[in-house]
């Protein structure tokens, strides 16, 4: 009894931390610009009504689709109305969702690695971040990860067909997944050469084509369901095809194929802290060593072990030899690692105690080493570019603009500052900031009539033909936008004087 409270109070405490990581000033962190994009679908969808989705540059509906009923909930209806709190309640949810998996394989695989895996996964500073941002990879991850329980628990009847359906509405790179992870189930079969057989394959094809084809309708159909926005927009089936064609990638994100190795295992020191997860990979390695060791565990957990390892590695192949980069792409690959790094604890249960003792030393630097560099992550350099996860980060400095220039409003000749005119690309995510004014215009070049308006915005692509064309109309006041990109206003010479002229007491 004593033992089983333990473990029950165990699992509370990793689930306590997982949470805390999570929605501890979930609202602080200024937004990014894929969230502000993403806060803008979601918008029109809820008043429009219905989703129109574009295969060249957005992603699958699931998120929005789950987004919704929660902002409707609290009581956020239209684009003025939505909050950075309601809209990242999906992916902190689903990072916490993340962190409970392991539970359902306790049974099968022991509360010891089980509860490490949990462990790692709620303090892991990657999953933990973009948990707190709206983006599709925290929902992603844990559709990516349930679609594995799923296979190795419960496999027939078309259940894992669903989950990978769902990953398919979420984002199109489900494909990289599933290559993944049916090359790990290659090689493992490779190391039972009695599975490849004539008769083994021939027994296995008839007791596995049904829950296949089961898997494989209920794939389509679940992802088709979300893409035809509910079967009211069929074209969106076809549309989801396309994007495998036709997706356009944004530019400067082109990287080197050992980024994301440098990226989470090289230690480096950046804002005062240092950021690895070398400790993980070791973790994961042991575990991956021990599965090829004759004694050192029973037949199942050896080759659960291999299968992990062999789908983490495909994993980092496939996105590596793409050159498109961010660091979120990793969260479903690196949750394979901590699930595998959780497994390494069997493989030292039969050894001495001075490797138990290694061990245990290595997992509780680990555990430390991570939530600390969570806690840095989602704090104090949360949107600042020393913060490996902080990728493109908006500067802090934007989360003022929209109630100054409020401000300035009240004390403008005509008390408005509208129409507001936006000039230049690549202005994400100001529109969310702006989103309490009414009227504003968006141009890629400055237009004619640009010396009449109240207040103009303009990023550095467009900063000296605007100059050049309010010099005398206008007074310059400087911004930050994102990390390394300005933004200039133009505020019109009779609200700027009225601004600077002192109050009459």
């Amino acid at each position: 009894m004593a033992r089983k409270i333990g473990i029950i109070v165990c699992w509370v405490g990793v689930m306590a931390v997982g949470v805390w990581l999570r929605f501890d000033g979930l609202s602080s962190r200024p937004f990014h610009c894929d969230e502000a994009t993403g806060a803008r679908i979601t918008a029109r969808r809820m008043e429009s009504g219905n989703s129109q989705f574009d295969p060249q540059h957005f992603h699958g509906p699931l998120l929005s689709s789950l987004a919704m009923p929660l902002c409707r909930a609290r009581g956020e209806t239209c684009w003025q109305e939505l909050t950075k709190g309601s809209l990242r309640l999906v992916p902190a949810i689903a990072g916490c969702l993340l962190v409970l998996l392991p539970l359902g394989w306790r049974r099968r695989w022991g509360d010891a690695p089980m509860l490490l895996a949990a462990a790692l996964l709620a303090t892991s500073p990657l999953l933990v971040y973009y948990s707190r941002m709206f983006i599709h990879e925290s929902v992603f991850g844990l559709l990516g990860m349930l679609a594995l329980m799923v296979v190795l628990t419960k496999p027939k009847w078309g259940l894992p067909g669903i989950c990978i359906g769902l990953m398919f509405a979420t984002r199109e790179t489900f494909v990289i997944s599933v290559i993944a992870w049916l090359g790990a189930a290659g090689l493992v079969a490779l190391g039972r050469r009695e599975w490849l057989t004539r008769s083994a394959l021939t027994a296995g094809w008839r007791t596995w084509r049904l829950p296949l084809a089961f898997s494989v309708v209920s794939a389509a159909l679940t992802a088709g369901y979300f893409y035809s926005d509910g079967l009211r927009h069929p074209a969106g089936v076809w549309d989801a095809v396309q994007t495998f064609f036709v997706y356009k990638t944004g530019a400067g994100h082109d990287k080197p194929f050992f980024y994301y190795l440098n990226f989470l295992t090289i230690p480096h020191k950046a804002g005062g802290l240092w950021w690895y997860g070398t400790p993980v990979v070791v973790l994961a390695l042991v575990a991956f060593w021990a599965s090829f060791r004759r004694g050192a565990m029973e037949e199942n957990r050896r080759l659960t072990i291999r299968f992990f390892g062999y789908a983490a590695l495909g994993h980092f192949i496939i996105y590596g030899l793409i050159a498109y980069k961010t660091p979120w792409l990793m969260v479903l690959p690196w949750a394979h690692v901590c699930v595998l790094a959780g497994l390494g604890v069997a493989g030292v249960a039969g050894t001495r105690r001075v490797w138990k003792g290694c061990v245990i030393l290595l997992v509780s630097l680990t555990l430390i080493s991570q939530y600390r560099q969570a806690r840095y992550a989602t704090g104090r350099l949360a949107s600042d570019a020393r913060n490996p996860f902080a990728y493109v980060p908006t500067r802090r400095d934007i989360e003022g603009i929209g109630p100054w220039m409020q401000q300035l409003a009240a004390k403008a000749p005509q008390h408005t500052v509208e129409p507001i005119a936006v000039i230049g690309s690549g202005y994400w995510p100001l529109p969310w900031y702006l989103r309490s004014f009414k009227s504003i215009g968006y141009w890629q070049q400055p237009p004619a009539n640009l010396a009449e308006l109240p207040m103009v915005l303009c990023v550095p692509e467009s900063a000296e033909a605007v100059m050049t064309q309010l010099a005398t109309t206008h007074t310059p006041r400087p911004r930050g936008l994102r990390d390394n990109v300005a933004l200039t206003m133009f505020i019109r010479n009779d609200i700027w004087d009225a601004w600077m002229k002192p109050d009459e007491p």
